[in-house]
């Protein structure tokens, strides 16, 4: 009973157990989906905020002034907080770089001039090449003023997200890049849209590549828009970590969001390592790539919900074992107890049964001699004591004094018929002829 109990508890252990993490994980993952659906939704949001400033662009014929730009973009962006600036980029060749800077320095930016990051990243100027895709139209300026200028091609991981903007002329985002106007340690990426010459077919790559005009450009600070996303999310003990999965290794990661509720989780989720507990991840699309949410609950999440039925159901299963166990030993006992005094109280009967056979045995010998003796009483009865006789007559005295012939006393004193006869003597002395004659013959 106590081993079948105690395999029983496991078994139960292990039910709940199992109960319990499908639970938890089910609960994990809704709470983690919704943080999920919240960044893609924002970042969804983003890149239509990015569409919609190449509508304007595609829309207006006569070309967008600083003015305008200025303007449409004042009445968008304070609806997105993630978003660190928008950017007019427009396609320079070698020949115009000059027309350009000088219309800059016209319009109120003495100091404008192409630039692009020496290699102790430092913006200088821009050295000579055929072609620029430079910041030209920037807002809001006063945060991002150092970025004016810059030419987003001389960067490799913005040109690749130039050429393939401009061939595929869809929206496209750049890999993880260190933003001109960054003054901490977050990564940003561009969105780019291309803009094309207004009416000139963009059917084919080539078409493409002959009407090319510039990038209308989303400036995103990637944990900006990811902390925007969760604002209205309480610190429940999840950290979310973000990859690029586009990008080449060592350049994945993004951005982490460690939880406030614990001082183990501040470290980013490695990307494709097996996790012990709870742990999920999403990849979906942004602007061509592939972004991955990874998020995993720290030990404050499990301990703010902890469960403890399978804990509860093993020690309720094994003191019920426990306490089944000892009645069944208790009941073992008793009846132990009762078939050992069973068995003694049958040899004990045995005993008497024997006892009592022997005594029926010796009774009946007993009540058989008896029988005999009373037998022998009933065939001679003795006369016992001194009997009074007479000297003369020979008469007896009897107990009441009177005086009886002997044959009249042992008559009644005794068993004995009386048969009367005459002895030899006595024939001799008072029937002398009859004796004469019985002896002659």
């Amino acid at each position: 009973m106590a081993v079948l109990g105690v395999v029983a508890s496991f078994v139960l252990f292990w039910l709940v157990h199992g109960w319990e993490q499908a639970y938890q994980q089910s609960e994990f993952e809704t709470r983690v989906k919704a943080y999920s659906s919240a960044v893609e939704s924002t970042l969804s949001e983003y890149v239509g905020a990015l569409l919609f400033l190449g509508d304007f662009f595609n829309n207006s014929s006569a070309g967008v002034t600083r003015q305008e730009f200025t303007s449409f973009v004042n009445s968008v962006l304070p609806r997105y907080p993630g978003i660190q600036a928008f950017s007019w980029n427009p396609l320079v060749t070698a020949e115009e770089r000059t027309s350009y800077e000088s219309a800059a320095r016209g319009e109120g930016f003495p100091d404008f001039e192409f630039t692009e990051r020496s290699e102790t990243k430092k913006l200088v100027r821009a050295a000579r090449r055929p072609e620029f895709v430079v910041v030209y139209y920037i807002h809001p300026l006063g945060t991002n003023r150092a970025a004016l200028g810059f030419d987003i091609a001389s960067n490799p991981t913005r040109r690749k997200a130039i050429s393939k903007g401009f061939e595929t002329g869809k929206l496209s985002a750049t890999g993880r890049i260190t933003l001109v106007q960054e003054t901490g340690n977050q990564f940003g990426v561009l969105l780019l849209m291309p803009i094309y010459q207004q009416g000139a077919p963009i059917s084919s790559p080539d078409e493409r590549n002959k009407s090319r005009k510039g990038f209308v450009v989303e400036v995103l600070r990637i944990g900006d828009a990811v902390e925007a996303a969760l604002k209205g999310f309480s610190d429940e003990g999840i950290s979310l970590t973000l990859y690029d999965a586009s990008a080449d290794q060592g350049e994945r990661f993004l951005y982490h969001r460690p939880t406030r509720m614990s001082k183990t989780a501040n470290e980013p989720i490695p990307e494709d390592s097996l996790q012990p507990d709870l742990f999920w991840s999403k990849t979906f699309d942004f602007g061509e790539r592939q972004w991955k949410l990874v998020l995993s609950p720290s030990d404050f999440y499990f301990q703010s919900r902890r469960l403890y039925q399978a804990w509860i159901v093993f020690l309720g299963s094994l003191l019920l074992t426990m306490l089944l166990a000892f009645y069944m030993l208790k009941r073992l006992r008793y009846t132990m107890d009762i078939e050992r005094r069973v068995k003694l109280q049958a040899q004990t009967n045995e005993l008497l049964k024997n006892e009592i056979a022997e005594r029926k045995k010796a009774h009946e010998e007993l009540d058989k001699t008896i029988a005999n003796l009373q037998l022998a009483l009933d065939e001679i009865k003795t006369l016992r004591g001194i009997l009074p006789i007479c000297s003369f007559c020979k008469k007896i005295r009897n107990d009441k004094g009177y005086w009886e012939q002997v044959d009249v006393y042992i008559h009644r004193h005794s068993q004995a018929d009386i048969s009367h006869g005459i002895c030899p003597d006595c024939q001799q002395k008072h029937y002398p002829e009859e004796y004469n004659d019985t002896n002659s013959k």
